[in-house]
């Protein structure tokens, strides 16, 4: 089958011919229809620190997809040929503490798709049953292929309460958009979104932002907000000063939840933006399984144009690069990519 794959250890990535997979016994063979790019995709499309130190070639790349039930194992049971599912795209080892205590995002022995193992940039992929997440109908294809980036936005916003919370959110990626979506939705009395790209902040208007910002101010968010600061920062950017900037505009008692990755150390003034003013913390790692995947699909099935804007190409999968490109240069967010035509 064609398939997207880091055949090498160098930059870029190719169209190249692999094998199909097979299930096992509790596996699930899905047809892929729709996938989408995450910006993970692109760390390995550039071959960065991270995934020259995670990613061993020759692979098969991605994570996102939605798609159709071809076969299962002699042992699933709850899934058909014919359903159309997604996939949680964590597949924790099942044995360790975590995941034997309800906690298997944090897995630590997880095994990642299109990162660890082989992905879903072609016809097929398998996972295990556990793993599949029936698609509600309501629900179209292009935005059941996004569930995995929409369930760490989720998880984000949901570590905490934010209906009539002051929330500001630090990075309008994808994942921090989509968080904006959310906490719109979700009764906060006021989204307040910082990102340096103007292309972003207007799509963070578009998604509900009742402050835009170039970058997080102390001094303006506590202008604007009732208590001495925010009461819920989300930090989706991993950029060591919007950290730092961050928990300086909370105010005191209120809540971080960090999403974003930074490169390397970040300096907090522990004492006076931390511990003095009684903050929560909120390490956020993936998707909650699978409170988070319900969490999702209500908010879908009540909200459905939720992710439509932050769609800015549809595009065959011939033409990945061309969607990554988008996201190097700042004109694309979410890039959808179609495999119906796909070689099998």
């Amino acid at each position: 089958m064609q398939a997207i794959i880091k055949a090498t250890p160098a930059a870029g990535l190719d169209l190249a011919d692999v094998q199909t997979p097979t299930p096992g016994p509790r596996d699930v063979l899905v047809r892929v229809t729709k996938t989408g790019i995450c910006g993970t995709d692109r760390h390995i499309y550039e071959w960065d620190k991270w995934a020259a130190g995670r990613i061993k070639p020759p692979l098969v790349v991605g994570h996102e997809f939605v798609g159709v039930v071809e076969d299962t194992g002699v042992a699933v049971k709850s899934v058909n040929p014919g359903d159309r599912v997604s996939g949680e795209g964590h597949i924790g080892c099942g044995r360790c503490y975590c995941c034997r205590t309800g906690q298997t995002h944090i897995c630590e022995y997880v095994d990642i798709l299109g990162v660890d193992v082989t992905g879903c940039f072609a016809p097929y992929v398998v996972l295990p049953e556990s793993n599949i997440w029936k698609v509600d109908p309501k629900i179209p294809d292009d935005h059941a292929s996004l569930f995995d980036p929409f369930g760490n936005a989720m998880h984000t916003v949901m570590a905490q309460p934010i209906s009539g919370k002051q929330v500001l959110i630090t990075g309008c990626g994808t994942i921090g958009l989509m968080a904006i979506g959310i906490c719109h939705a979700g009764g906060a009395d006021m989204v307040i979104a910082a990102d340096p790209n103007g292309f972003k902040r207007d799509l963070g208007k578009t998604m509900g932002a009742d402050v835009v910002l170039e970058h997080a101010d102390e001094k303006k968010v506590k202008e604007i907000t009732d208590h001495g600061g925010a009461d819920v920062l989300l930090e989706m950017s991993g950029h060591p000063q919007a950290i730092t900037t961050g928990f300086k505009c909370v105010r005191h008692g209120g809540t971080v939840s960090l999403l974003g990755i930074p490169p390397d150390e970040v300096s907090i003034r522990w004492a006076e933006d931390l511990i003095f003013k009684g903050l929560t913390i909120h390490g956020i790692n993936g998707r909650a399984m699978y409170q988070t995947w319900y969490q999702c699909e209500s908010f879908l099935r009540r909200n459905p144009n939720l992710l439509e804007p932050l769609i800015t190409h549809r595009l065959p999968f011939e033409k990945f690069e061309e969607g990554i490109r988008a996201m190097q240069n700042g004109t694309g967010c979410k890039i959808v990519l179609d495999w119906t035509d796909a070689k099998t």
